[in-house]
């Protein structure tokens, strides 16, 4: 029997790829840089790389710390204008609250995963959070995962992991954890095969599916 439910955020709960993509493009603009949604989509969204990986990969002579202050402004800016929830997000999220444990797993820094929660009035339904800030290896390495069963009091064999993205299901794979994948316009393209269960939308994911899985 599954006793914790383990959430990404991004793309699976809440539209906030898009978001995440303008702010970044926005902020290399500026250094006349172009990021288009394509290498956007690979990047961060299917590989898990960051920041840092992206100027190295282009030899870019450009600080990090920079580049990230000026995305978590101009990001949150986005983010107060309004965040879209994902099909079927806040059912799912009701139908579990009191039957399983929810944790939220994500890549997204502690502030901004807040910041969408809250916009959203997501925030009840999670006992925890582990953000990127909380580990020191992001997705697909399992340590994100791990760490939220750990919060939940649970063992690996007992979560499963939602996810929308190859990296976290790679991840939850790696961890020994079931793992239902939910693919999104940025992420159709993506391999699944490490997936337990594939669906269309959250709208399919439903308590008696988790425990049969």
């Amino acid at each position: 029997m599954v006793s914790a439910v383990i959430f990404d955020l991004d793309g699976l709960l809440a539209d906030t790829e898009g978001l995440h993509r303008a702010a970044y493009q926005k902020v290399f603009a500026g250094f006349d840089v172009e990021l288009s949604d394509e290498q956007y989509a690979h990047h961060w969204i299917r590989s898990g790389k960051g920041i840092d990986a992206f100027l190295n990969e282009r030899n870019l002579v450009i600080d990090p710390v920079l580049v990230r202050r000026r995305k978590a402004c101009i990001y949150g800016k986005l983010v107060s204008g309004g965040v879209d929830p994902m099909p079927g997000s806040r059912e799912l999220l009701c139908s579990l609250k009191g039957r399983k444990a929810m944790v939220l797993a994500t890549s997204s820094y502690s502030a901004d995963a807040r910041a969408v929660l809250g916009a959203l009035g997501f925030d009840i339904f999670f006992s925890c959070m582990v953000a990127k800030d909380d580990v020191e290896h992001i997705k697909p390495h399992p340590e994100i995962f791990l760490r939220a069963a750990g919060e939940a009091g649970a063992a690996p064999e007992q979560c499963i992991v939602v996810e929308d993205a190859e990296k976290g299901v790679l991840a939850a794979h790696a961890a020994g954890m079931k793992c239902i994948a939910v693919p999104n316009e940025h992420t159709a393209k993506n391999d699944f095969s490490k997936a337990t269960f594939v669906v269309d939308s959250l709208e399919q994911v439903d308590c008696e599916l988790i425990d049969r899985l």
